[in-house]
């Protein structure tokens, strides 16, 4: 760090406070005056958007203003150290701290000074700290809490180059993930092309046809009453836990009986798995006469919409007769045999894309760590600005 930056406490940079949360069961304390913003409101870039929660002027003079360009940092819970800027005067709950700068100081440089991996690092230091449950950091430390700060004019000039530095990281991260977006996609349409080309040798029959279901051996056991050991026991999801016992010693298939995942899809409906296992009453047990069969029908079922089949939308249900009821293309095994070991390739090569380009928006990240660990040590200058674009061109 040079001669003329200085090393100051939060609390000497500006106005320092604490939000609060006026009475929620009197409806005039909220209305359309001013935005009362929460965690979920921090964007990744730092923007705040709480437009969906506002105050009254009654509720606002139950709660604390903070002024525009005012720097506001989670300071409770999970996602202690978020962190954002308010363009515009806000309001806050008890879970954020805010830091109004004096007119020496930018505001955005304090944000990104607190975004920082060194000020995140001592933040969630001080934050686990103590002994409560949930991670916090309450006011009068975290105003004790240090920044670099350097004259107003090269503050100005940091700002600008993170900026740009910034824009052009998230840009590629952009175009990353475009490309990884695409690659599922082409997977998707890939496995549906396969599948609707149906040729000699095909039938169409319901899953109950095809398959034996075993869903009435299924037992669910509260968190409570499990005994802890190295059996997976299985949910919608996957893999929710590790028991002591067994249900079943076999190859099979599960199906996700209940969750938004049935309509959302986040990840596979349908996963197979072997051995020793236990399964709760939130996925469907399926057995088929062969492991070939079995994953045609898994690939199948992950790549159609189920919507027609499922019940209910606020919890989304698929249960048993709908689920046997599902019409699947069923070929030879042969044939399955031949699709199965075309679509692995074609999945193989999928996760290899998707991989590559995962690593390149980690190393992005880790770039962004690094401006900003040489911002806040003095050493990013304008000359900085061509190698920054390098990498990130690169990418």
């Amino acid at each position: 760090m040079r001669e003329d930056w200085e090393i100051k406490k939060l609390k000497t940079i500006g106005r320092v406070q604490t939000g609060t949360t006026p009475p929620t069961k009197d409806v005039l304390n909220y209305g359309d005056f001013i935005s009362f913003v929460k965690p979920a409101h921090f964007g990744k870039d730092g923007e705040i958007d709480s437009k969906e929660s506002m105050l009254s002027e009654i509720g606002l003079s139950k709660g604390r203003l903070f002024e525009a360009n005012s720097v506001l940092m989670v300071c409770i819970g999970a996602t202690i150290g978020k962190t954002g800027f308010a363009k515009i005067s806000v309001s806050s709950n008890q879970q954020i701290n805010a830091l109004t700068p004096n007119d020496d100081c930018s505001y955005k440089f304090l944000y990104y000074g607190m975004i920082s991996p060194d000020f995140q690092k001592e933040v969630l230091k001080v934050g686990t700290s103590s002994q409560a449950t949930l991670p916090i950091i309450n006011k009068s430390k975290w105003e004790n809490l240090t920044l670099p700060i350097p004259p107003l004019s090269e503050q100005k000039q940091i700002v600008e180059i993170l900026d740009q530095a910034f824009s052009g990281i998230d840009q590629a991260k952009a175009n990353i993930e475009k490309n990884i977006a695409n690659a599922k996609e082409l997977f998707q349409s890939k496995l549906n092309e396969i599948f609707s080309q149906k040729g000699e040798g095909w039938q169409e029959k319901t899953l109950g046809e095809v398959c034996e279901n075993l869903d009435n051996r299924r037992i669910p056991i509260t968190k409570s009453k499990r005994i802890e050991g190295d059996i997976p026991y299985y949910g919608a999801s996957g893999i929710v836990d590790y028991v002591a016992d067994y249900l079943f010693d076999q190859d099979l298939l599960l199906v996700s009986e209940d969750g938004a995942n049935l309509l959302a899809r986040t990840y596979p409906i349908a996963f197979s798995i072997s051995g020793k296992n236990w399964v709760n009453n939130h996925a469907h047990v399926l057995k088929f006469d062969n492991m070939i069969s079995q994953i045609f029908i898994e690939y199948y079922l992950n790549s159609i919409k189920l919507d027609d089949y499922i019940s209910g939308m606020a919890q989304p249900k698929l249960n048993q007769k709908k689920l046997n009821s599902i019409r699947v293309p069923f070929p030879t095994i042969q044939k399955q045999e031949g699709i199965i070991n075309l679509l692995e390739n074609l999945s193989e090569h999928k996760s290899n894309i998707i991989n590559r380009y995962e690593k390149k928006i980690s190393s992005l990240e880790e770039l962004k760590k690094s401006i900003l660990q040489k911002a806040f040590a003095g050493e990013l200058t304008l000359t900085s600005q061509v190698s920054i674009e390098k990498l990130c061109l690169n990418n």
